[in-house]
Order: structure tokens, then C-alpha cells, then sequence
């Protein structure tokens, strides 16, 4: 999932694709952050669901970012067989710049016209980063697991 490949020029573009996708998903993360007067507009169709709602789409925003940070940073860095070099760090970096950004984020924010500026919105970024991390990571490892199993059952 979202590793490998051959270092190809074909894979060249595989890895800077997921570096593009990141700068994408930011300008996404970015317009929905100059949304003049977004909260008061949310609230007058989810009411009582507002908050959780809004929380809910940040911890989202941000699981993406991370997730693909992680990507590309591991699919930057190839072995010599092609295969992505997966490793812890790339994770705790893609943490780290997913969090900066969620505080710039914050901070672009106090400038945005009935939009306040908070650090629990980036500890709600964070534990969305943390959360989409956490879960590719597991999920990647249950694949190259599986992957391995199969690999044991079809040798003679």
C-alpha cells in the first residue's frame, strides 16, 4: 500500500506524486481554513453536531496530510531492489510536519474574519495525524505480513 516501485523514470514521477498530492491536500487544508465566518454558517445546518462535526473534519484533514507525508518521504528513499525503505522515523517526521503545519494553519487563521485561532485545534490536527499514521502503519505491517505467509506457503 502506497510503497515500492522501481527506480525507473516512471518511478521518479511516483515519487514526487506523492509529494504534489501533499502540496495539493495543504492548498485544500488552506482554502477551507479562509473560509470567512465557516463556524456560524456550519451551525445553522448541524446545531448541536457542529463542534463534534468540525473536530471530526480536522482530525481528517490532517490523518491525510500526515498519511501522505509518510509516503512520500518512505517512497523518496528506495533500496536497491526498488522497494521503499519503510522506517519508524518516516513516521515520526511526517508526525512532526504535519503538526507545523497544523499550527500554521492555526495561525492563518487569526487573520480569517470570524475565525479564531486555537492550540487545542492543533492538538485535535495532531491526534488526526497521529490516528492516520498509527492506522497505516498497522495496516501496512498486517499486508507484509500476509505477504510473507503467502510468500512461505507457495515455495516447495
Amino acid at each position: 500500500m502506497f510503497q515500492g516501485g522501481s527506480k525507473s523514470s516512471g518511478d521518479a514521477f511516483g515519487r514526487f506524486l506523492f509529494w504534489g498530492l501533499a502540496l495539493i491536500w495543504m492548498a485544500v487544508i488552506f482554502a477551507f481554513s479562509s473560509q470567512a465566518n465557516s463556524g456560524a454558517y456550519t451551525e445553522a445546518y448541524l446545531q448541536e453536531a457542529n463542534v463534534p462535526v468540525r473536530k471530526l473534519a480536522h482530525m481528517f484533514e490532517f490523518a491525510v496530510l500526515a498519511v501522505l507525508y509518510q509516503t512520500a518521504l518512505a517512497r523518496s528513499i528506495t533500496k536497491a531492489d526498488g522497494q521503499a525503505k519503510i522506517k519508524f522515523k518516516h513516521y515520526w517526521l511526517a508526525f512532526i510536519l504535519a503538526v507545523l503545519y497544523a499550527l500554521s494553519d492555526e495561525w492563518h487563521q487569526s487573520f480569517v474574519p470570524g475565525r479564531s485561532s486555537s492550540l487545542l485545534d492543533s492538538g485535535v490536527d495532531a491526534i488526526g495525524a497521529l490516528i492516520g499514521l498509527t492506522t497505516v502503519y498497522w495496516l501496512r505491517r498486517f499486508v507484509v505480513s500476509a505477504q510473507e505467509q503467502e510468500q512461505k506457503r507457495e515455495r516447495p
